[in-house]
Order: structure tokens, then sequence, then C-alpha cells
């Protein structure tokens, strides 16, 4: 009888075993979907896949369920072809890579490049080439501008733009070619590269984005400023029209979903001949934000409520339905989002009262900014006290790094969401990104999952 015991309790420790949460890395110097590690997504892979289970889960899992089986080999028949196209998530991205002779071909499946042309958010089209290529005739009527790649002189915009640089400074080419930041000393920064060349002035701060010093920026010659369309943007792009500046829109904020705002470094990447390094980086993100579906794919939709209130901007700000935070509550991290009934992507204003009368209940609530802009929350968030979040301790707000770091790091940001919203499962997991909030004292401490 003891025996048995011991046989059974052996089966019952080797069961809760294969169940707990841990995924081996897989192979990000190959895309998701290329699981024979060619260099290329196609049938053949389909044929690997059903004559190979034993992958690692990130390689192998292509539905993110858990498990290697039938249904991947499936999913992989079904969706090769889109697999294989440079751009997976990003809605807003348009790059089309050409061999010499003006065929279509596509670098981030094995293929060689001699040309691209890109695409901005305005509509732009920029024939990228290397300085001692010719124009190609057959690129007549494909283009707007040329520019001679990898970039040297660029001013930016935005600490998102730098965030979607960092990831492919491999050589530090990259970063070094940045010579100007609009609110460049303004800004808290977390890239270290970045903070010592403002320093030490190899990168100028151009002024804020309302009022950016031009002069300073014409010093400057840069081949390239990249801007964001929307918001103060639009006053510089009109303005680099006026003073003949080639301007490049870079519009990550709109797409509508976390992975796909984290897709716009292959952009960045075009510019720089860097396809290959924004290639194994992206792949590492993707790979590691589909181990959220799987920890979570079990678990019950936690009520999540995510919003701040803004009086002096007439009310309070929550994300849409098919914006990139709902999707990533609902769609990665297994949620129920309480304003998952209005529809769009983006925010919306609303009155503090309608955001009150649903959030109260919300299981967890996000407040979507960091506790330097905190410090009126009391005031600015009447009743708080009594929302079952705030009662439960599940009141989190996000970190000062969070468009810096988080952007570069996204399947970090939602492996955090995820822990917040399901701590059961990543017991022992301290989060980043968002923090357990405290209002009385406007403070914020990483969480830890109980």
């Amino acid at each position: 009888m003891p025996k048995n015991i011991n046989i059974i309790g052996y089966i019952l420790l080797t069961v809760l075993l294969l169940l707990m949460p841990v995924y081996a890395e897989g192979d990000y110097n190959h895309r998701l979907g290329d699981v024979n590690k060619d260099g290329s997504i196609d049938i053949a892979d389909v044929v690997y896949l059903f004559k190979h289970r034993n992958l690692e889960i990130e390689d192998g899992d292509l539905n993110a369920d858990g498990s290697i089986d039938i249904a991947d080999v499936v999913y992989l028949f079904v969706n090769y072809q889109k697999m294989r196209e440079p751009i997976h998530y990003a809605k807003n991205i348009k790059i089309t890579y050409y061999d010499e002779y003006g065929n279509e071909v596509n670098p981030y499946n094995g293929e060689k490049y001699a040309y691209k042309i890109v695409e901005d958010a305005t509509g732009q089209r920029f024939l990228l080439k290397n300085e001692s290529q010719p124009i190609p005739s057959w690129a007549e009527g494909k283009y707007d501008k040329v520019i001679n790649i990898p970039l040297k002189r660029v001013v930016v915009m935005s600490s998102t733009h730098i965030a979607l640089m960092e990831p492919i400074d491999d050589d530090g080419s990259v970063i070094s070619s940045v010579k100007g930041i609009m609110w460049g000393k303004l800004y808290e920064w977390y890239f270290d590269d970045i903070k010592k060349r403002l320093e030490n002035g190899s990168i100028i701060d151009v002024g804020s984005t309302y009022n950016p010093n031009y002069e300073l920026i014409i010093k400057l010659s840069p081949q390239v400023i990249f801007v964001y369309p929307g918001y103060d943007g639009d006053k510089i792009i009109e303005k680099c029209k006026e003073l003949n500046l080639t301007y490049v829109a870079d519009a990550e904020y709109l797409e509508d979903s976390y992975l796909a705002r984290c897709e716009w470094v292959k952009v960045f990447a075009a510019f720089y001949n860097k396809e290959d390094v924004a290639s194994k980086y992206f792949t590492r993100i993707e790979k590691r934000a589909l181990n959220v579906k799987r920890l979570t794919r079990n678990c019950d939709r936690p009520l999540v409520a995510w919003g701040k209130n803004y009086p002096e901007w007439g009310g309070t700000y929550v994300p849409r339905a098919q914006s990139y935070v709902a999707k990533g509550i609902m769609e990665y991290c297994k949620g129920d989002y309480i304003f998952k009934d209005i529809p769009g992507t983006g925010s919306e204003c609303i009155s503090y009262e309608t955001f009150a009368e649903r959030a109260r209940n919300a299981d967890v609530w996000v407040v979507p900014s960091s506790t330097k802009w905190l410090s009126n929350f009391k005031e600015e968030h009447p009743g708080y006290e009594n929302f079952k979040a705030v009662k439960d301790g599940r009141l989190f707000c996000i970190s000062e790094d969070y468009w810096q770091l988080g952007l570069m790091n996204t399947d970090e940001v939602l492996m955090d969401l995820a822990t917040i919203l399901h701590p059961d499962v990543f017991k022992g997991r301290t989060t980043h990104y968002f923090l357990k909030y405290n209002p009385d004292n406007n403070t914020a401490v990483p969480y830890i999952a109980k």
C-alpha cells in the first residue's frame, strides 16, 4: 500500500511540474513560424512541424494554447503566407523591398534586397539607397524623395523614437546619428547613452515640440527629422515643408496593439540597414509576448478599469475597445475591460461619474500615469476609496520609465500587466512597469504577486 501511495504521489508531482508556468526560451534567431530554421517561412515548415513536435514551446506553439500539436500544424498551414511577410501586426507601416532589377523581395524571409521604398504616416514615399548606388529607372513614379542610408545625422521629436532606435543600435551607429532631440534636457532619460550625449553636447536639445528652435535644427543639418503626426507634430510638419527640411512621420502611437507599436522598430531599421537586427529583436518580443497568452489561457477574467480623471481637460480618458490597451487586457492578459462597449481605437473622454459607476466594481484599476503626475489623485478622483480595487489593494499606476524602456520591452509590459491581473499564476514575480499605488502618500512600489 505505501508503494502505491508513493507512485500516486509521484504521478501527481509530475503532473504539477508539467502544469507550472515555466517556459524555455525559444530561438530568437529564427522568426515565429520558421520551425525548420532555414531562414524562411514556407510550406516546408508546415511539413517539418507535422513530423517534429519536440520543439521549444516558444518555437512550436504557434497558436499559443500551451501545447505543440496538430492544431499548430493547421495554424501554420493556414497562416504561413501571412507570417512570412515583413510586417505582422502594424497596420500603418508600408515598406517594400526590391532587388536591383525592381523585383519585390523580402529580407525578413531570407531574400537579399538592393533598394527599399518606405511610405511614412503622411503618405510621403522615400526611396532608400546606399550612397554609392544609382537611382534605378524602374523606381520612377514610385517615390517622392531619395534618401541615402544608413542615416548619419537625424533629429527626433519624441523619446519613443529613441526607444525604437535603441534595440537596433548593436554597433552604436544608430544612436550616434542622433544630433538633436526635442525636449532633450527636460525628459528624464532612462537610456544612459542618451543622457551622456546630452551632457557632453554630442546631442543638442533643440527646444520643445510646440516651439522648436529651427535655427539650431538647421545648423545640425539633419538628413531626416523624425516626427509624429497629430498634436504638435502637424505644426512641425508644416514648418519642415516651409524650410525644405526632410521629415519622416512615425505613427507608432496610432497602432491598435502593443506588438504593432513595437513593430515600428522595423521602420527605423529600414533607415539604417538594420533589418537583421530588428528581426531578431522583434522575434524575441513576439515569442515572449505569446507566453502571456499561454500562461493566462485557463484563467478567469478579472474586471479591469483603466483611466485617469483630468478635470481641467473635461473628464476621464479611457481606452476604447479596439485600442492597444483594451486588446492587451482582453486578448493577451485575459481580463474583462469595463469599457469594451465603447468602439474604436485611441481614447474616449467620458465624465468621471460614468467612469466611477463602472470602475468602483472593478477587480483591478490601472491609472495610466506615474506618481510624478498624481499629486492631486485624491481630489481628482472623489470616492476612490470606495472602489473595490482600492479596498483590495489592487490599484496600480505606471513606472516613470514606461514610455521609454516599456516600449522597448513590450513583452515585459504585457507580462507585468498579466501579473497584476492574475497574481495566482505569477506567484513570486515582481513587476517593473506596473506599480502598486498608494494614494495616501502618492507613492508606488513594484508589485510582488502572491
